[in-house]
């Protein structure tokens, strides 16, 4: 019998010249067979299961990972990285994270992106980018995650990888509009999401250290006697998570696409970012949010540097697509942002950045208000004692006070800088006014030869403008101090600041003023000082 056959080779009634070629020609072919790397290493088969074909018959397992917020152009999930356990590395930080392909999930259109269902294997590796020199043929069938490779290896193997499929296999890669997908390392936060269960578990089980509810040796690899002996182990033996993954937090460490910086995506950008322990790392340390950095290269300076690439670390690859697939996405996303921008995005991370504080806090409030109902729930589970409900419900209403004291701070400042900006502007409309009167009197003295007075216009003329680039300055930064109020508070001080004006009769400055609000509701837009075209703008006001 041939080794990897489990057919027997009967007696055959020709003759045996012929028999001796039929046997030779089917010996060759189960040969050929057996050295043939087997099809998709997929332990664990699901119905949608998304497999993409590799060189030599080797196939690569993808699972969708679903965000539940439709098919909007602008469908995001908004999610906490990170844990408090680990420290101010994984401090928790609110992210937003986008699909890459639109499909239907328990009868609805959503999107999601695909991510490896299990670690790339040796096998899957050298299938693709050939055996090394002197490489055993025996590799082509290991199902032991690929290690002892860089980050610059992986990119190059999904490269490779992604050249193969566009070239033989297009019509297998989901695509987005008319844009096939392709395959790249995660970045971190589609990495957490996923290891924490996506949209498939409640929010308090997203919010868990672990995502399992058996014990963990049933799920992951880590260092010791109950789980890994300290050796790794083939990928997709244990049981996967609730996205159908395998191995996300034990076995080895994955590196992902995403640069590490302390605070995830704010800071100094240092190495790359490596996600979850492996088969050395202890059972306390496995956790969802874990990460380290990895340096691009190792060494010393007094040994030499090399590319970073560790016995414990692999990875695994996701699919992803391109934004702008075509004129028409653009439109879409185009025609959609404001209703975005102004409605569900406005609490999204990217707008509460440039946020007024107040809101920034308010956003923070609420989040808050959402933790306390989910503890007072699992305290009603838990039987809890009315004295814990009391000071929980102390716990409320102080933040409903808070809530109340921020409302009148703001109402306060944002009045004072609203009062600020406006006498700054009315400041520059006067000075705008004096400078052409100034530079034509000093003309005048240069045409004439009047050289005291030429000195002192002069010196009028360098003064004017000097107050002018002040006054700018300090009109730019009040609207900038302003915008860290609501709009609500900023509307109600204007409007409030506009009485008192006509209430003293002061027409000039209620006519500067209406344009300083119109200065202020551009940079409320942009986010940014146009101090030339304001400053063009009073100009024009002043001579009227």
């Amino acid at each position: 019998m041939l080794p990897r056959s489990e057919c027997r080779v009967c007696a055959l009634s020709a003759p045996d010249p012929v028999r001796v070629c039929m046997l030779a020609t089917l010996a060759a072919a189960l040969l050929l067979l057996w050295a043939m790397p087997c099809r998709a290493h997929n332990p664990a088969p699901l119905q949608d299961d998304l497999k993409l074909p590799m060189p030599g018959g080797e196939e690569m397992v993808f699972r969708p990972v679903f965000l539940g917020q439709g098919d909007g152009p602008f469908a995001l999930r908004k999610f906490k990285m990170g844990d408090p356990g680990g420290g101010f590395r994984e401090y928790p930080t609110s992210v937003a994270l986008g699909g890459s392909f639109v499909a239907q999930d328990k009868g609805k259109r959503d999107w999601c992106y695909y991510l490896g269902k299990y670690e790339v294997t040796e096998g899957q590796y050298y299938a693709l980018m050939g055996l090394p020199q002197g490489g055993d043929a025996a590799l082509l069938k290991s199902k032991l995650p690929m290690t002892g490779v860089t980050y610059f290896d992986a990119l190059a193997f999904a490269d490779r990888y992604n050249r193969w499929l566009l070239e033989n296999a297009q019509a297998a890669l989901p695509a987005n509009g008319e844009s096939p997908g392709f395959v790249r390392l995660p970045t971190e936060a589609e990495w957490e999401f996923a290891a924490r269960g996506g949209a498939r578990v409640t929010p308090d089980q997203f919010d868990r250290k672990l995502p399992y509810d058996g014990v963990l040796p049933e799920y992951e690899w880590f260092s010791g006697p109950t789980s890994s002996h300290n050796k790794l182990k083939e990928s997709g033996m244990l049981k996967a998570n609730i996205l159908g993954l395998h191995d996300m937090l034990g076995n080895v460490a994955e590196m992902t696409q995403s640069l590490y910086r302390v605070e995830y995506y704010q800071g100094r950008p240092g190495g790359f970012v490596a996600r979850g322990g492996h088969f050395l790392t202890s059972e306390n340390m496995l956790r969802s949010s874990l990460r380290t950095e990895e340096p691009f290269y190792i060494g010393s300076r007094a040994k030499g540097f090399k590319p970073n690439a560790k016995a414990t670390m692999g990875f695994r690859l996701t699919l992803s697509s391109v934004i702008y697939t075509d004129r028409a996405a653009l439109k879409d996303m185009e025609f959609a942002w404001d209703a975005y921008r102004g409605g569900k995005g406005a609490d999204m991370p990217a707008a509460v950045s440039v946020s007024p504080t107040s809101f920034q806090a308010d956003v923070k409030t609420q989040e808050a208000f959402e933790h306390l109902e989910r503890l007072k729930a699992e305290l009603a589970k838990l039987g809890g004692g009315e004295s814990v409900a009391r000071e929980l419900g102390f716990i409320e209403a102080s933040l409903n006070d808070m809530k109340l004291i921020r409302r009148q701070a703001d109402e306060d400042s944002a009045y004072a800088w609203a009062k600020i900006a406006a006498e700054q502007g009315f400041f520059l409309y006067r000075e705008l006014q004096k400078l052409p009167k100034v530079l034509a009197v000093l003309e005048s003295a240069q045409t004439s030869g009047r050289t005291a007075m030429i000195e002192s216009l002069t010196q009028r003329r360098d003064e004017v403008q000097g107050n002018i680039d002040a006054a700018l300055a300090s009109y730019s930064d009040s609207f900038r101090q302003l915008a860290a109020t609501p709009d609500w508070a900023v509307d109600k001080a204007f409007e409030r600041y506009t009485a008192f004006l006509l209430e003293r009769g002061a027409a000039d400055q209620v006519r500067v003023l209406k344009t300083v609000r119109a200065h202020y509701a551009d940079f409320g837009q942009t986010k940014r000082a146009d101090t030339s075209g304001w400053r063009k703008q009073l100009e024009t006001l002043s001579v009227r």
